[in-house]
């Protein structure tokens, strides 16, 4: 019996199994050798692809060509920041976007390396759903451009925001965390700040971890930019 046969006769709705399963074991096992043995030719293509490719760069456009006049631009842009402070703050490069009217942390300063070494921080207490909360705070604390700013107390020391401030928050618990190595502390600071980073959080819930994350980051952008916007 060939094999389609075979196939069809033992898929039949209510067909209880028989002696010639092995026969059909045995005919699978040599269709399938046949088809996987079979030398397999190819033959090249008739045309390349590239005019394909070219025909796909037609669809798009650059926004930013490398010209020579981008030495120029970037030039221009760093000589209006070193000129924040002039009269002429809010004049434009040729690319037509004004320069900041006021630099809050020099990108010179930046450093995306640790400008010291420190031992393992602290680990945390889950309070009950926090594992969220948790993970977003550790990732954060060992981002090093943040810790080194935040664990130098500049900000701080220019604070002037009288309620909540996400980065203050944030500051005391990198100081905390790093002060408490080996051990594991409770992140009570941010759970009693929680509707203030996120109104619609709450403690006892599942929330999601990169929702959170976006919601710290806007509060702490929004604690940088106060008294300026």
């Amino acid at each position: 019996m060939p094999i389609v046969d075979k196939l069809k006769e033992a898929l039949k709705p209510g067909r209880k199994d028989s002696t010639d399963d092995g026969d059909l074991g045995k005919l699978l096992a040599s269709s399938a050798k046949k088809v996987l043995l079979q030398k397999i030719e190819f033959e090249p293509a008739s045309k390349s692809f590239s005019y394909q490719l070219e025909s796909l760069k037609s669809k798009y456009v650059l926004l930013n060509p490398k010209t020579e006049s981008a030495g120029r631009h970037k030039s221009c842009d760093e000589a209006h920041i070193r000129r924040q402070g002039s009269d002429h703050g809010f004049e434009s490069c040729s690319d037509g976007v004004p320069a900041p009217q006021k630099v809050l942390f020099p990108v010179e300063r930046l450093s995306l390396k640790w400008e010291r070494i420190y031992r393992v921080g602290a680990g945390l207490h889950n309070l009950g759903n926090t594992c969220f909360l948790n993970s977003t705070i550790q990732c954060l604390t060992y981002t090093p451009p943040l810790a080194n700013y935040l664990l130098s107390k500049e900000h701080t020391r220019n604070c002037h925001q009288g309620g909540f401030c996400m980065l203050c928050v944030m500051q005391n618990h990198m100081i905390q965390a790093f002060a408490n190595s080996g051990n594991a502390i409770k992140p009570v600071s941010f759970i009693r700040d929680l509707k203030k980073i996120a109104r619609h959080f709450r403690f006892g819930n599942q929330e999601d971890a990169h929702e959170f994350l976006r919601y710290i980051i806007d509060a702490m952008q929004k604690a940088c930019l106060n008294g300026y916007t």
